[in-house]
C-alpha cells in the first residue's frame, strides 16, 4: 500500500514537472513588436498515424515529441502529418497580431486555436495548394491574423503536411511591424526580380542584334532560374497563376529540371565545348534534352521528382566549376568569369540542398544567401558574356582580315576572268553585228537606189516591204546588242521628233501579209487627235510595236487583230497603244510571269511557238525606261489585250524630216570610199553619186593610202570601213593622220562607214581620229545628213 502511494506521488510530481515545463515554454506577448516563436515550438511526427487535432494536442501537452530550439527549423522531406504546438499568452495591450508561419512552398498548413482548457476556438487553412480565396489572409506567404484578448492563454496547434521540404520559421508581429516588414520585403523583391528581368531583357536584345546563341541560352537559363525563385517565394502563385493551385504545386519540379537543363546548354555554348570537348559537349547536351523531357513527366509524380530534381542539382555546380578551371588552364580567358560566377552559386546551392535534405540545420541566411548568390552569378555571367564577345570580336577581326585578304585575291582572279568573259562577249557581239549588218547594208542601199528607178505600184509596194523588213531586222540586231545594256541599266533613249502615224502604219504593214495567210484581219485605228509629229524614241517604239503585233498575229488564226493608238484625255502628253486579238489567249497562272526573261506563253499542249522568250521582257524594260507602263489582260481561249502608254508629247518635224534631201545641196564633194566588200562599195558609191558627189573607191587600206598620196588635194572626205584585212580602218586612219602631221597630206576628215555599232567600236573610231560614225545599213537620208554635217564643218573651218 505504501509502495502504491509512493508511486502515485511520483507520477503526480512528474506530471507537475511536465506541466511546469510546458508552462515555462509559453510565448508571452508583451511590449515587443516582434517575436521569434520557432524556438518555443514542440514537434510531433505523426508518421503514418491518423490523429485528430485534439489527440495531437493532448500528446504534445503530455510531453511527447521534441522541442525545436532552432529559430529556423527544417524538417526535410516528411511523410504524413507533422504537428507543432506553440503555447501563447497575450500580456500586451494589443489584441491583433500577425503570425507568419513556414515557407511559402509548404503544401498544406492548418492552424487550430485552443483555449487554455483545450477547447477548439478556431481553425484556418493555408498552404501552397490552398487557393488564395480560402486563406485567412490573401498574402503570398502563410500569414494568420490572430485576435487575442488581453490576458488570454492559447494553444496554437499547427498541422503541416506535404511532399515538399517542410521549413518552419515562425514569427509573430504587431500590425505596424508586420506592415513595415512587408513593405521592405516587397521593395526587396521588386528590386531583385526586376534586376533579373532587366538582365534577361538586356541579353535578349543583344541576342536579337547579333544572333549569338550564348545570349539566348543565358536568357533561358536566367529566366527559368528567376521564375523558380519567384515561385518558391510564393509570388508566382499571387501574381502569375493565382487560380491554379495544382500547377503552383507541380511548377517547382518543372522549373528545377528546366533550370538545370538550360544551365547545361548555356555552359556548353559559352565554354565552346563543341570545339574544345566534343564528347563532353554531346553528353551534357544529351543530359539537358533528357531533363527537358522529364520536366512534363514530373507532373505525374511530385513526391519523387521534387527529391530527384533537388538531388541531381548537387553535382552540377562542381562539374561546371571543374570545366571552367580546365579551360582557364588552357588559356580561355572568358572562362575565368564563368568560374567565379559558378563558384558563387555552387557554394550557396550545395548548402541549400544539404539543408533541403536536413543534413545541416536551416537558417534564414541560407535562403537569402542563395538568392544573393544567384544575383551575383547573373551579373558575373553578363560580364563573362561581354568579355567573351570582346574576345570573339578580336578573333573574328583577325579571321576577317585573313578572309578579306583571301577574298580580295579571289575577287581579283574572278574579276580578271569576268573581264575576259565580258571582253569575249563584247567581241562576239561586235563580230556578229558587223557580219549581219554588212549584207543588210547591201540590201537596204540597193533598195534606196531602186526607189528612183521606173517601178509600178505593186513593185513599189514590194520594195517598201523589203525596206521595212530590212529596217526591222536592223532594229532587231540593235536589240540583241542592247540586251547587255538593258541588263546593266545603260540603255540610251533618244528624244527626237518623228512621224508617229507613219511609224505605226509601217509596223502594221509588216504583218498584213502574214495575217492574211492565217485567215485573220489586221485592223488599224488611229485617233484624229493623235497628231503627226511627237517627241520620243522611234526606234524603241517600233521595237515594242513590232513585238506586240507580231505576237498577236502569231497566236491568232481565223480571227482579228485590232491595233489602236490614241492620246489620253487626262494627260495629252501620253499616248495609249492597244493591241487586241481574238486568239488562243493566255492562262491566268502564266500572266504573272509573262514579262519575265525567257518566258513564253504556250497554252496549247504540243504546240511550240518558237521565239527566244526575250521579246516581252525587253518591251517591259523599254517602256519603263521611257517613263511609261505596260500591261496585259487575257483569258484562255478568249483572246488577249496588250497595252502600253508612253510620254510622247507633240513636236515639230526636224529639218531632215521637213525637207529630206535626196540630191546634194550646192556643189558636190569629192569622196574616197574605202571598203573591202565589193558589193557594199558599189552601194555606197551609188548612194553618194545619187547625192551629187564625185566618188573614187579603194578596196583596202593600202590602196586608200596610195590613192591619197597620188592625189593629195583631190579629196574632200574619206568614208572608211573599219574591218579590212591586212590594214584595217583604224590603222589606215592613224596612218593618214601621221602623213598629215608630216605635211605629206592636207587635212582630210575621215568618217567611219562600218557595220560596227557597239559602243566600244564607236569609241575606237573616235580614238583613232575619225570625226564621225555611220552605222551600216545606211539609207540615203542618214548618209546625206552625215556627209552634210562633215562638209559644213570643213567649210566653217576654212
Amino acid at each position: 500500500m505504501k509502495r502504491s502511494i509512493k508511486a502515485a506521488g511520483f507520477l503526480i510530481g512528474l506530471l507537475l514537472v511536465l506541466c511546469a515545463s510546458v508552462q515555462a515554454n509559453t510565448l508571452a506577448l508583451g511590449n515587443q513588436a516582434y517575436y521569434d516563436a520557432a524556438p518555443d515550438l514542440r514537434w510531433l511526427d505523426g508518421g503514418g498515424r491518423e490523429l485528430t487535432p485534439e489527440q495531437a494536442l493532448g500528446r504534445l501537452r503530455d510531453g511527447q515529441g521534441q522541442r525545436l530550439s532552432d529559430s529556423y527549423p527544417t524538417l526535410g522531406f516528411r511523410q504524413g502529418d507533422q504537428w507543432l504546438l506553440l503555447p501563447l499568452a497575450n500580456r500586451s495591450g494589443l489584441d491583433l497580431w500577425y503570425l507568419r508561419a513556414a515557407r511559402p512552398h509548404l503544401d498544406h498548413l492548418d492552424l487550430y486555436v485552443f483555449d487554455q482548457d483545450g477547447r477548439r476556438l478556431n481553425h484556418w487553412r493555408s498552404g501552397d495548394r490552398v487557393p488564395f480565396a480560402e486563406r485567412p489572409l490573401s498574402h503570398y506567404q502563410m500569414v494568420f491574423p490572430l485576435v487575442i484578448p488581453e490576458g488570454a492563454r492559447w494553444w496554437l496547434l499547427f498541422q503541416a503536411r506535404g511532399e515538399n521540404v517542410i521549413d518552419f520559421p515562425l514569427t509573430i508581429r504587431s500590425p505596424d511591424d508586420f506592415n513595415q516588414l512587408d513593405g521592405r520585403l516587397n521593395l526587396f523583391h521588386g528590386f531583385y526580380f526586376g534586376a533579373v528581368a532587366i538582365l534577361c531583357l538586356f541579353n535578349l536584345l543583344i541576342f536579337l542584334s547579333i544572333r549569338e546563341p550564348s545570349y539566348l541560352h543565358y536568357v533561358l537559363y536566367l529566366g527559368t532560374f528567376g521564375l523558380n525563385l519567384f515561385a518558391r517565394e510564393g509570388l508566382a502563385f499571387q501574381w502569375l497563376w493565382p487560380g491554379a493551385p495544382q500547377w503552383n504545386h507541380h511548377s517547382l519540379t518543372v522549373l528545377n529540371l528546366l533550370t538545370l537543363a538550360f544551365s547545361m546548354v548555356f555552359s556548353c555554348s559559352f565554354l565552346e565545348l563543341r570545339q574544345r570537348a566534343p564528347a563532353l559537349n554531346r553528353a551534357l547536351l544529351g543530359s539537358a534534352v533528357g531533363l527537358m523531357v522529364l520536366a512534363p513527366i514530373s507532373l505525374l509524380n511530385f513526391d519523387f521528382f521534387i527529391q530527384f530534381s533537388s538531388a541531381i542539382v548537387l553535382p552540377w555546380p562542381f562539374i561546371a566549376t571543374g570545366l571552367a578551371l580546365w579551360l582557364v588552364g588552357r588559356g580561355y580567358r572568358p572562362a575565368l568569369f564563368f568560374l567565379i560566377a559558378f563558384a558563387a552559386v555552387a557554394v550557396t546551392s550545395v548548402i541549400y540542398i544539404l539543408k533541403t535534405f536536413n543534413l545541416i540545420p536551416g537558417h534564414w541566411l541560407i535562403e537569402n544567401a542563395f538568392q544573393l548568390g544567384i544575383l551575383i552569378e547573373a551579373l558575373l555571367l553578363s560580364f563573362a558574356l561581354a568579355h567573351r564577345m570582346t574576345t570573339l570580336k578580336t578573333e573574328n577581326d583577325r579571321i576577317q582580315r585573313e578572309a578579306t585578304e583571301v577574298l580580295e585575291r579571289r575577287v581579283e582572279e574572278r574579276t580578271r576572268e569576268l573581264n575576259a568573259a565580258l571582253s569575249a562577249r563584247g567581241e562576239f557581239l561586235a563580230v556578229m553585228s558587223h557580219e549581219i549588218r554588212t549584207p543588210l547594208n547591201s540590201m537596204i542601199g540597193t533598195v534606196d537606189m531602186l526607189r528612183d528607178t521606173p517601178l509600178n505600184d505593186e513593185q513599189r509596194r514590194h520594195l517598201h516591204v523589203i525596206e521595212q523588213s530590212g529596217t526591222a531586222l536592223t532594229n532587231l540586231i540593235d536589240d540583241l546588242l542592247d540586251y547587255s545594256r538593258l541588263d546593266a541599266g545603260k540603255m540610251p533613249i533618244d528624244q527626237t521628233p518623228f512621224d508617229l502615224p507613219t511609224l505605226v502604219r509601217d509596223c502594221a504593214h509588216l504583218f498584213e501579209h502574214r495575217a492574211r495567210l492565217q485567215a485573220s484581219e489586221l485592223r488599224l485605228t488611229l485617233s484624229p487627235e493623235l497628231g503627226e509629229y511627237c517627241i520620243g524614241d522611234p526606234v524603241r517604239l517600233r521595237q515594242i510595236l513590232v513585238n506586240l503585233i507580231g505576237n498577236a498575229v502569231k497566236f491568232t488564226h481565223d480571227g482579228a487583230i485590232d491595233v489602236s493608238v490614241r492620246r489620253e484625255e487626262a494627260n495629252r502628253d501620253y499616248v495609249l497603244f492597244e493591241v487586241r486579238d481574238t486568239g488562243i489567249g493566255i492562262a491566268a497562272d502564266q500572266l504573272e510571269h509573262l514579262f519575265g526573261y525567257f518566258q513564253q506563253s504556250n497554252p496549247v499542249p504540243r504546240r511550240p511557238q518558237g521565239g527566244s522568250g526575250l521579246g516581252l521582257a525587253i518591251c517591259r524594260q523599254l517602256v519603263e525606261i521611257m517613263g511609261g507602263e505596260i500591261g496585259v489582260e487575257s483569258a484562255l481561249h478568249s483572246g488577249s489585250l496588250f497595252w502600253f502608254r508612253l510620254p510622247l508629247p507633240p513636236g515639230e518635224p526636224s529639218q531632215e524630216e521637213a525637207a529630206p534631201a535626196t540630191e546634194a545641196q550646192g556643189p558636190g564633194a569629192h569622196l574616197l570610199i574605202v571598203d573591202d566588200n565589193h558589193v557594199n562599195l558599189l552601194v555606197a558609191e551609188g548612194l553618194c553619186r545619187k547625192l551629187g558627189h564625185e566618188c573614187e573607191t579603194a578596196e583596202s587600206g593600202t590602196e586608200a593610202l596610195a590613192t591619197l598620196l597620188a592625189r593629195p588635194d583631190g579629196f574632200d572626205l574619206v568614208l572608211m570601213d573599219c574591218e579590212m584585212p591586212d590594214m584595217d580602218g583604224f590603222e589606215t586612219t592613224r596612218a593618214i593622220q601621221r602623213l598629215q602631221r608630216e605635211g605629206r597630206l592636207p587635212v582630210i576628215p575621215v568618217i567611219a562607214l562600218t557595220a560596227h555599232a557597239v559602243p566600244e567600236k564607236i569609241a575606237a573610231c573616235h580614238d583613232s581620229g575619225m570625226v564621225g560614225h555611220i552605222a551600216k545599213p545606211v539609207n540615203l537620208a542618214r548618209l546625206n545628213q552625215a556627209l552634210s554635217a562633215a562638209l559644213d564643218g570643213i567649210a566653217n573651218s576654212r
